[in-house]
């Protein structure tokens, strides 16, 4: 059976309790976070097996973190503790509708400082996937870590998939962000990026874009639009839309990582039916927006399709 392999940022999430900015809020609830870990816990509740590749501090929070995953079926034997780095955090209230105004602790990040020796023991095969995003490529140090394992990935026969995730609050030089998105992204067979991310990646107008990301290995481009859906495009040109869901929306948070997790899924299973992988993975997006926080609000494909129509 092929094996996800999702490295980069693992966090804990204090979201706020209510609505209202940071500036207001009095309580949070503490919840498992980072889009790469949300997008593996997606894939290991719709069946597939996945491993979670990081290292966090040796701290209560990153026990925590560990603990999480371990309990929702993640391989966690890739993850590793740090004496010298902090476990991440980040601090979300909600607007109303279900927005987010984040606020980032990373600067002494553990996830930033993990080494290709980390992983030594990581093992792909054909018929795997490598998913990753942007967050955790802040230092040299991490963004050698992905090479090195990307590389090892393709000469495995492992699928690439790359998930911008753009968070501008975490840069301080926007054009870096930009470069080291643009040099990941090429190293992709599937990307998934959010709609308002497309132009700031290639900047060009959004109906330029779409055909701007084609220029190299890419096989499948997946554009979310939030609850308004999502749509595929294929490097042939074809193209796939589904127009989302409706839902009670009550925290938008992993939305996008259930998606993305969803597809993925299906892409190990192997199934071709673009349109149908489309519908389930806005399914699983729309299911996750039902409940609070990210991992604790996703489901397994019998609650997502009972619940969401």
């Amino acid at each position: 059976m092929s094996k996800l392999f999702s490295i980069g940022e693992l966090l804990i999430d204090f979201q706020s309790v209510g609505s209202g900015g940071l500036k207001d809020t009095k309580e949070f609830v503490k919840n498992a976070g980072g889009a790469p870990a949300n997008a593996c816990v997606q894939a290991v509740k719709l069946g597939q097996k996945a491993a979670y590749l990081t290292k966090v501090g040796n701290d209560g929070f990153g026990d925590f973190l560990i603990e999480t995953l371990k309990n929702e079926g993640v391989d966690v034997s890739f993850i590793s503790k740090s004496d010298d780095y902090d476990t991440s955090l980040a601090f979300v209230s909600f607007k109303d509708g279900g927005e987010r105004e984040f606020s980032f602790y990373r600067r002494a990040a553990a996830d930033l400082h993990f080494t290709e020796e980390d992983f030594k023991g990581v093992e792909f095969s054909s018929g795997d996937v490598l998913e990753f995003g942007s967050v955790a490529l802040k230092t040299e140090q991490a963004k050698a870590t992905h090479r090195a394992l990307i590389k090892r990935a393709e000469n495995a026969g492992a699928k690439i998939c790359f998930d911008p995730n753009l968070r501008f609050n975490l840069w301080e030089d926007k054009e870096e962000l930009k470069a080291v998105v643009n040099e990941f992204a090429a190293y992709a067979d599937i990307i998934k990026v959010g709609c308002d991310e497309l132009e700031f990646i290639t900047g060009l107008p959004a109906e330029k874009a779409v055909k701007a990301m084609f220029n190299g290995k890419l096989k499948i481009l997946l554009v979310t639009d939030g609850g308004k859906g999502a749509r595929l495009y294929l490097a042939d040109g074809s193209e796939y839309a589904c127009g989302g869901y409706k839902v009670k929306t009550v925290d938008t948070t992993g939305a996008g990582d259930s998606f993305f997790g969803a597809f993925i899924a299906q892409v190990m299973e192997n199934r071709n039916d673009y349109q149908a992988m489309l519908d389930f993975a806005c399914k699983c997006g729309a299911y996750t927006t039902t409940g609070y926080g990210a991992i604790p609000a996703m489901g397994d494909k019998d609650k997502i399709d009972k619940a969401v129509k």
